[in-house]
């Protein structure tokens, strides 16, 4: 019978640990979906949503300027790296329900949502962030040269805002709907795992305190065993009485005998 409970306990213990390691995992699982739902939201989604590039429509542009505003945009291009590259403005005309426009050109909807509505000479059309200051003055001319002045090409253009214009959508509408389901998805399984583990923990840990295994204690030896004293030696007092001091022996030799003698 103590051998059943203490199996059981034993198997109590093991479900514990378990469903702990299990909270665990499910805990971990779905801080990382958490989190790259907040991601896809402020990388993909945010300026989805802010510039409304899925209304988009294409056309085609043609570039009228470009020039450097003489401006430098300081950037982040890693860990503890900084960097700058040179703001390049650039202006297109395009043709919309028999209309020309006149617009500003941004590479991306990310430029247009960080960039759209600042000052002129911080309208960048691109924004290569690289270590080296002088490579990313290379991308910015490497870019002018395909996109100069005179030359064809199809952009986005937003009927409510035709002066703002977009070289390429970067993000689709499946896109941001994928990024934000599955995340969305995750955080949400792993998290009623990691609650209904959690529970089946402290149902386990109850289950395992509730059985009293009866402990066994072995025999004692005689001199261990309560009511057992040990005769005292003859040398000691009984009843814990102190010990009366004895007076030192007394002439132990005599002069008056020849020899020495034992008193």
């Amino acid at each position: 019978m103590d051998r059943e409970k203490m199996k059981e306990k034993d198997d109590a213990n093991k479900r514990t640990c378990i469903c702990m390691g299990w909270t665990v995992f499910a805990g971990c699982m779905a801080a990382c979906c958490a989190t790259g739902l907040i991601v896809c939201g402020a990388v993909i989604a945010a300026p989805v949503i802010e510039t409304k590039s899925l209304e988009f429509q294409e056309t085609t542009c043609t570039t009228n300027m470009s020039y450097f505003t003489g401006q430098y945009i300081d950037c982040g291009c890693g860990k503890n790296c900084r960097s700058e590259y040179p703001c390049m403005r650039m202006t297109v005309t395009y043709v919309a329900n028999n209309v020309t426009y006149d617009a500003v050109l941004f590479d991306t909807e990310s430029r247009l949502s960080s960039d759209g509505d600042n000052a002129e000479n911080r309208q960048c059309v691109t924004a290569p962030c690289i270590r080296d200051r002088e490579d990313g003055r290379a991308e910015v001319l490497k870019f002018n040269d395909t996109y100069a002045p005179g030359q064809s090409y199809t952009c986005l253009y937003h009927p409510d805002r035709p002066t703002k214009v977009l070289l390429t959508r970067l993000f689709t509408y499946d896109a941001m709907f994928h990024s934000m389901l599955w995340t969305s998805i995750g955080t949400f399984i792993f998290t009623v795992l990691m609650i209904y583990c959690w529970y089946e923990c402290c149902q386990a840990k109850k289950k395992a305190c509730s059985i009293h295994v009866p402990v066994s204690v072995p025999p004692q030896a005689p001199g261990a065993q309560p009511g057992y004293f040990i005769t005292q030696p003859p040398a000691y007092s009984a009843g814990g009485e102190n010990l009366q001091m004895q007076p030192p022996p007394q002439n132990l030799y005599s002069s008056e005998k020849s020899g020495y003698t034992y008193t």
